[in-house]
């Protein structure tokens, strides 16, 4: 059996925080949407959802979690414990040095 290592890679990221609807849309656009507490149906603690980059239908977004955009440009809800395990912030680098 072969081991193998996740590669490194990049991506963009808004935690959702319950109150920031306008920041997600400005982000996800049409593949994120808040929704209502009349609307959540059998899950209450449900804030939000976003499309979900396979088949298309929404998936439940809670507040704290993160919705990344992968390099593929598809949007996932990730919890926010899985993110800090996952994921390092980006040092900003001024273009033109190295």
């Amino acid at each position: 059996m072969r081991r193998f290592r996740k590669k490194p890679v990049e991506v963009t990221a808004v935690q959702w925080t319950g109150s920031n609807e306008a920041e997600l849309v400005a982000f996800a656009g049409s593949d994120f949407e808040a929704v209502d507490p009349e609307d959540r149906g059998d899950d209450p603690e449900q804030t939000a959802a976003v499309r979900h980059p396979v088949h298309g239908t929404w998936v439940e977004v809670y507040d704290g979690q993160w919705i990344v955009r992968d390099a593929k440009g598809k949007f996932h809800p990730v919890a926010e414990d899985v993110f800090a395990e996952t994921y390092e912030p980006v040092p900003s680098m001024t273009w033109g040095t190295r």
